[in-house]
């Protein structure tokens, strides 16, 4: 078949030769270990091999035994993973000439961290068989096998999302950041700035990246009143290969979707401009001032958006996708935000991977490079893997660093901030009303004195069992020690809207009868519960039209009444794309998080009881429905 770009790209500037086509799926939520085929041609320029030579095989499916890796550090990598997996490519590859003076360069990824430097669950309390200590000695290995000829780059989200990072923040003055403790321990050449590495402030940011003893870049962030960068744009990093140098550039971009979610940070501040057109000023000139290599750590996926950018006015997301095609001159991305594993896939000539989240693999891109020129280099083949750790493996002096913050993680998700007098459970919170989600609730309407309440159920999983209640189970419950809480003014018929909005967690189904329900695109934590008013979601109405009854105290809601209502500031900044709330008039503004509410409220109530009178306030019909519903949560059959 002819060589095509899809519809609506540009064909690249290239001589018909190497094709490769993405494999899986762009779409955000979706992205799966992907493999290459041959459609699209590779673009050709300076840094490029061999255009017209003939296609790469495709890469054979990889099982990679790290013990193995480590058995053999003297031997090339790529070379140790095919001995690992003990399958050969498609087609053999040709024999290599040593007069041919190809060299190897590695360049290994992180991304995703959220704070997993210590194998330890400290909500469950259990070990793992992840995170970045248990990364460290592969990285070690890699570099032992390719010396003087590695780079370490992460692309992003490492300071919040587990209780160990919690537990520093804010970050007291005159402290490390165990975070940047533990990069600094393994050598990183150069980080990306995540969107929640915002989340607790400009103030606690700067503060924890003062120890860096590397670079945290983006391209696509800028101070609000002068346009100019507010973190460099780009890192130039040189390593001498056979006598002869290769300067790499590397750049970053984070989604424009922190201006939403981030707002009461960022607003007036910092602006974040789309993430292609940044991309497009900062790699040529990387190009211009002599980098061999291009390399994006993008805290970003391939394609997708969960805000709207026309409302908005931002970039969407994830565009890397539309990066590879409208870019000129990128080698490589490594993505991250998705929380996803690309294992290996290029998009015109650019090389993807992804390693997941939170330390569970390390995305390693091999770069075969040939001479070129009197002090260039070019690509004579480029492929990735994604490399898992086992239990073990574990870098004992990283643990012995991070001791000190890893016992004050422990000591604190161990503290008893109450007890149940019987099981709350959050079985059925997304197809009822449940006293567990009215509970949080009622605390955030008595905490800011608002009308009406909106919350979501995070996990279905999370309830209070009967008895002590731990900072560790709270942390279950409500995982995200970043959402602040907030109240604004609203009407009647906003209300319904937004209701309305949040029943797009299930999908259509106008006869009562479909396969599918609960809708794989709209994520748990947007599908909020407002307590306050009574109300019945009926899903066999089209979207829109599901709120067939609203009522208070008895009364239908009107259009024209007016309400306040508590809910966290991810929902009130216009995270979930609810309408109306994002403009609506705040009535109430915390600086405490909705986590340390709660915890508060049950210390001060010290046992929690369902009440004896709790009635539900809203319902789905028909119930068979709802039945259905809370099958496909929990992956019951009929």
């Amino acid at each position: 078949m002819p060589c095509a770009p899809p519809p609506g790209r540009r064909r690249p500037s290239a001589s018909a030769g190497r094709c490769f086509a993405w494999s899986g799926d762009f779409n955000e939520g979706r992205v799966a270990t992907v493999k290459r085929t041959h459609l699209f041609p590779e673009p050709s320029h300076r840094s490029r091999g061999n255009p017209d030579g003939p296609p790469q095989p495709l890469p054979c499916p990889m099982t990679i035994s790290p013990a193995r890796l480590f058995a053999v550090p003297g031997i090339a990598f790529l070379l140790t993973l095919a001995l690992a997996t003990g399958c050969a490519p498609d087609t053999p590859p040709a024999a290599t000439d040593p007069t041919d003076n190809v060299v190897e360069f590695v360049v290994m990824g992180t991304t995703d961290v959220h704070g997993q430097l210590v194998p330890w669950d400290y909500e469950r309390e259990e070990p793992l068989d992840h995170g970045l200590a248990r990364l460290a000695p592969l990285v070690d290995s890699i570099r032992a096998a390719n010396p003087g000829r590695t780079l370490l780059i992460d692309s992003g989200d490492l300071l919040q999302g587990n209780p160990l990072t919690a537990v520093h923040t804010p970050l007291p003055e005159g402290e490390t950041h165990p975070v940047i403790l533990a990069m600094n321990h393994m050598g990183y050449d150069a980080a990306a700035l995540g969107n929640h590495e915002f989340n607790f402030g400009l103030e606690h940011l700067n503060r924890s990246l003062e120890a860096a003893d590397f670079p945290f870049l983006s391209a696509n962030i800028v101070h609000a009143d002068s346009g100019e960068p507010a973190w460099p744009t780009h890192t130039f990093v040189e390593r001498e290969l056979d006598g002869r140098v290769l300067r790499v550039g590397i750049t970053a971009v984070v989604p424009p979707g922190v201006a939403i979610w981030d707002r009461d940070h960022v607003e007036g501040r910092l602006e974040f401009p789309d993430m292609v057109e940044r991309l497009g000023e900062v790699v040529p000139l990387l190009r211009e001032e002599g980098a061999h290599l291009v390399v994006v750590a993008a805290h970003a996926s391939f394609s997708g958006t969960s805000y709207d950018t026309v409302t908005t006015g931002l970039g969407a997301e994830s565009r890397m996708a539309d990066a590879a095609w409208e870019v000129e001159g990128m080698d490589a991305a490594f993505l991250g935000h998705s929380h996803r594993q690309v294992a290996d896939s290029i998009i015109n000539g650019v090389l993807f991977s992804q390693a997941g989240s939170h330390g569970r693999a390390l995305a390693v891109a091999t770069f075969h490079l040939s001479p070129e020129g009197d002090d260039g280099w070019q690509i004579v083949e480029r492929r990735s893997e994604l490399v898992h750790p086992t239990e073990d493996h574990l870098d004992e002096t990283l643990m012995d660093l991070l001791a000190p913050a890893h016992e004050r993680a422990v000591g604190e998700m161990g503290r008893v901030v109450g007890r149940a007098a019987e099981e709350w459970s959050a079985r059925e919170a997304r197809v009822g009303a449940t006293p567990l989600i009215d509970w949080v609730n009622r605390v955030q309407q008595e905490v800011t004195g608002a009308d009406l309440s909106a919350a979501a159920a995070f996990s279905l999983t999370a309830g209070f069992p009967e008895g002590d209640i731990t900072v560790a189970r709270m942390a279950r419950f409500y995982p995200y020690d970043n959402n602040l809480l907030r109240a604004v003014r609203i009407t009647g018929a906003e209300l319904r809207a937004y209701l309305e909005h949040s029943a797009r967690y299930f999908l259509p189904c106008p006869e009562a009868q479909c396969d599918r329900l609960v809708n794989p695109e709209w994520p748990g934590f947007n599908f909020d519960m407002v307590r306050g008013v009574e109300y019945t979601l009926d899903l066999t109405r089209p979207w829109g039209e599901r709120v067939v009854e609203l009522e208070r105290n008895g009364r239908p809601v009107a259009d024209d009444d007016v309400f306040t209502m508590a809910l966290n500031n991810y929902r009130q900044s216009g995270g979930g794309a609810f309408p109306a709330v994002a403009d609506a008039e705040v009535v109430y503004e915390g600086d405490e998080s909705v986590r340390d509410i709660l915890i508060r409220a049950l210390e001060a109530e010290g046992e929690i009881r369902i009440p004896a009178d709790f009635e539900a306030n809203w319902r789905i019909v028909p119930e068979a429905l709802a039945e259905q519903a809370l099958r496909e949560m929990h992956g019951e059959r009929r």
